[in-house]
């Protein structure tokens, strides 16, 4: 049991060591108007230090160390730190089977199937969800089965799979209400509504994402609050209601920032480089990436990165630095295709068909525009497909 105190331990402060590896200093001198991101951060994971602290780790209640071994992995996983995420899950989870405490391996298997997806390794997230699915059939949990089926849905999602996404969203929205689980609700209609987005349906989108967002707010779901106005300000952005769109990014981002969701606050940084991309403003795109990006390497998400890098060819286009514009879309497609995004693959595809057009290099402009209305019909992307069939067209009449 000693041994187990000391790996717990281990773990805790490992999450202060962490901290100082976050730090984002030189990006963030410019916000004098705003604390760093990083100084929240800091404070709840120091209140949680405190809370850790106090906790007897004698090894005399094991339940009571399974709940605290699985509270922190959820803090490393709330903070993004994935790496220490899954080995305190994967901790616990011994624990749990030798406990033979069923509902919390399946929570375990459920939330290690998260990370495993938030690190690109679809099959083994699966893997882990469908076993998990199987324990919570088992103990006719059906709330534990609605949020096995909201994570399949995100990973099929995240694979390009839309079909299974939407169909496993629906599943987990039909057991979310039957349970009466307002919070997996919620996030499965965000779910849809980002599918909406994709495909092109802005209104069903906004009305989901709005509907949603009332859930979030009436339940005091900070989380959900950010995710909620950010992909509704891409949804406004797809409309090109810019004003609106980066007013939702504001909001979102104070949210994210306030409480230190650092991947919510990068992918914000994203979606405003790229709405100020398409207003011709490049001023502020430059320290958009570089915030994000560096969110992103400390993260470990290279699907983030690879994004980062296709609107930083984008920005160089604009400056007519061709070799680092090309340099970085490359970068792009290689990380996308190695970690199988789909949708981010059409897009670097088609913004490098642009770069392309731009140069007057015809042939390569089709081949690049040609692979991404491939990809973008595909995923049932409406809205793109219907773009790039306008770049070729205008590429032809050239």
């Amino acid at each position: 049991m000693l041994e187990h105190r000391s790996n717990l331990d281990a773990l805790v402060r490992d999450l202060t060591d962490f901290q100082k590896e976050m730090e984002v200093g030189e990006l963030l001198k410019a916000d004098v108007a705003q604390p760093p991101p990083t100084e929240e951060r800091l404070r709840q994971i120091e209140q949680t230090l405190e809370t850790f602290k106090g906790l007897s780790l004698s090894g005399k209640d094991e339940p009571g160390d399974l709940r605290q071994l699985l509270n922190i992995g959820q803090t490393y996983e709330r903070l993004s730190h994935l790496e220490k995420a899954y080995e305190t899950y994967q901790a616990a989870l011994g624990m749990a089977e030798r406990l033979e405490d069923p509902a919390t391996r399946a929570t375990l298997l459920q939330r290690m199937g998260r990370v495993l997806s938030r690190w690109n390794r679809w099959a083994e997230a699966l893997d882990h969800l469908d076993r998990s699915r199987e324990v919570y059939r088992e103990l006719g949990d059906g709330q534990g089965q609605a949020r096995v089926m909201l994570s399949r849905g995100i990973v099929s999602h995240e694979q390009g799979d839309y079909e299974a996404a939407a169909a496993a969203y629906r599943e987990a929205l039909d057991l979310a209400q039957a349970a009466g689980d307002r919070k997996i609700e919620a996030n499965t209609i965000n779910g849809l509504a980002v599918l909406a987005t994709v495909r092109g349906d802005f209104d069903e989108a906004v009305t989901r994402y709005q509907t949603c967002l009332g859930m979030f707010e009436e339940d005091g779901n900070g989380l959900g609050m950010a995710r909620a106005y950010h992909n509704l300000g891409i949804a406004h952005a797809h409309r090109r209601d810019w004003n609106t769109a980066m007013e939702c990014y504001e909001q979102g981002f104070e949210i994210a920032q306030r409480h230190g969701f650092l991947d919510v606050m990068a992918n914000i940084y994203l979606s405003r480089a790229e709405l100020l991309l398409e207003l011709g403003d490049s001023s502020m795109v430059a320290i958009c990436c570089a915030r994000a990006l560096d969110i992103y390497r400390k993260t470990e998400n290279r699907l983030g990165e690879a994004d980062t890098y296709r609107l930083m060819g984008r920005l160089f286009t604009l400056r007519k630095r061709w070799s680092t514009a090309l340099s970085l879309f490359q970068d792009s497609l290689r990380l996308n295709e190695e970690y199988g995004s789909s949708l981010n693959l059409a897009e670097a595809h088609r913004d490098l068909g642009k770069m392309h057009a731009a140069r007057g290099q015809a042939a390569e402009a089709r081949a690049s525009f040609e692979a991404a209305l491939a990809g973008f019909q595909k995923l049932g992307a409406k809205a793109d497909v219907a773009e790039v069939g306008r770049l070729l067209e205008s590429l032809g009449r050239a």
